[in-house]
């Protein structure tokens, strides 16, 4: 059910992000029949297909889906069809559309909003559902598929009870004799499954292979509300899935082939802030590995991530800084607010303002308040990583991409350190030219994650899984150990 993925914290992001751009298309005066299949890409990157029908009551009902991947239709909560304006929620995954019709490009014009992040987002008809377009390789992903593999798949089951949630997910085991060093792998923001799929790339599938065949028994699973698992993920916070994640280990812990002495948690992106969490609240966890963890509380990184985007898809640089200042003001007064009350107040008269100088459209300003007053948002707004990574005393590797735009790295890595600087087993490394995804890229923008073939690159994956054996002592490597990599096996 993943719509956004960033890994971007938005993805998609942390997976989304705002991207700048203002549109100034000639609308219908007429109403336009939104029955039917639309289509449109968010990002540049990621495929999205409504299907809306009409009821006999003469309401609307329907359903979106990201077919960039295997997660299936999200139902939409609402539909609204008023004239020439559309309106689309999907409480699952805490998504909504606005969208207004224009003539000219004979669809609908608006703005995809998830969990605070709001990108362009344009639906025009389609006849008949798409076939999906033909993608481009990800030879990783499909040579584990092809197999066969030299270690065991289970799918299991484990719950966490403070919050009443049953959580789905995969047991990669090695089959060599056990008991086995383990890792619960953390997603990042957006409704993921366990393979954290971002832009048609299986990120968590390709990484626990690569754990797997260094003989590291990996859990890795979907997030509440998503997938087989229960619970509601729209409405969840980073704390509940840090909750969720101290599950996964608390379960791995009570597992007959798990050493309970070598259990690691590693998180991507949102997930990365996650593992020092669980980490500091359980002093069995054995270390951890942060990818692209953010290292600067939440408000900072998001004003960053956005206006680095933005500069990378081509958005004017006057306006760009116009929008900085307008995103710190904008996160400082929800941050400063004494309660939630207060803090939609302020957003609302900030986004006013915005308005009145034209930094803002109306779509995203009507919206934008509630938005960014969210649970999630004010939450992560306001989280600083480095009170738990000034607690930790155990292993740490921190790792991010030199081309990383949604945590980048002269961004976060300098905090991380400090934080650390305590920590005699802490490494924070730096990987030229990797992305968001550990990938090999041009730019790091997140255009470019779906046109590049490769899902990690051996090089992340290698520094990812040698560490991990020495932490771990997983020094028997599988006969047919070396990962996957990214040419075509």
């Amino acid at each position: 059910m993943s719509l956004l993925k960033e890994g971007r914290i938005f993805k998609t992001i942390l997976y989304a992000l705002t991207v700048v751009a203002i549109y100034s298309w000639g609308l219908a005066a007429h109403a336009q029949e939104v029955a039917g299949y639309w289509t449109g890409v968010l990002n540049g990157q990621i495929h999205l297909l409504v299907h809306l029908t009409k009821t006999s009551g003469g309401t609307y009902q329907g359903s979106i889906e990201n077919t960039d991947n295997e997660s299936g239709p999200v139902p939409l909560s609402t539909v609204v069809a008023k004239a020439a304006d559309l309106r689309l929620t999907a409480d699952l995954v805490g998504g909504r559309y606005d969208g207004t019709w224009d003539s000219k490009h004979h669809g609908w014009i608006g703005k995809w909003t998830m969990q605070g992040q709001t990108l362009p987002l344009i639906l025009t008809h389609a006849d008949a559902p798409p076939q999906k377009p033909a993608n481009t390789p990800r030879p990783q992903d499909e040579a584990i598929a092809r197999g066969p593999l030299p270690y065991r798949l289970r799918d299991v089951e484990f719950e966490n009870r403070a919050a009443h949630v049953k959580l789905a997910g995969t047991l990669t085991i090695p089959p060599c004799k056990g008991p086995f060093p383990a890792v619960v792998l953390v997603s990042g923001t957006g409704a993921n499954t366990r393979d954290e799929v971002s832009a048609g790339h299986k990120i968590f599938l390709v990484l626990a292979d690569a754990l797997t065949r260094k003989g590291v028994l990996v859990l890795r699973y979907d997030k509440r509300g998503v997938g087989g698992s229960t619970g509601n993920y729209g409405d969840a916070t980073t704390t509940d899935f840090a909750s969720d994640a101290q599950a996964a280990v608390d379960w791995l812990a009570g597992q007959p082939a798990v050493d309970h002495r070598h259990i690691g948690v590693i998180g991507h992106s949102e997930g990365g802030v996650i593992a020092p969490i669980v980490a500091v609240a359980d002093k069995s966890v054995a270390f951890v590995v942060m990818l692209a963890g953010p290292g600067v509380p939440g408000g900072k990184l998001f004003v960053e991530q956005a206006a680095g985007v933005a500069l990378a898809s081509g958005a004017p640089k006057s306006y760009v800084e116009k929008r900085r200042a307008f995103d710190q003001t904008l996160y400082t007064e929800v941050v400063d607010a004494p309660n939630h009350e207060i803090a939609l107040q302020r957003a609302k008269a900030t986004v006013a303002r915005g308005l009145a100088e034209k930094i803002l459209e109306p779509q995203e300003a009507e919206n934008l308040p509630n938005d960014v007053t969210r649970p999630w948002m004010t939450q992560f707004l306001k989280l600083n990583p480095a009170a738990a990574l000034r607690k930790l005393g155990i292993p740490v590797l921190a790792l991010n991409g030199s081309l990383d735009l949604a945590v980048p790295a002269d961004l976060d890595l300098p905090p991380i350190r400090n934080a650390l600087r305590h920590d005699k087993d802490a490494t924070v490394l730096e990987l030229p030219g990797l992305n968001h995804l550990f990938q090999d890229a041009e730019t790091g923008s997140p255009s470019e994650y779906a046109r590049i073939e490769e899902t990690m690159a051996p090089s992340a994956l290698s520094t990812i899984t040698d560490w991990v054996q020495k932490q771990d002592g997983a020094t028997q490597a599988l006969g047919a150990g070396n990962a996957i990599q990214s040419s075509h096996d």
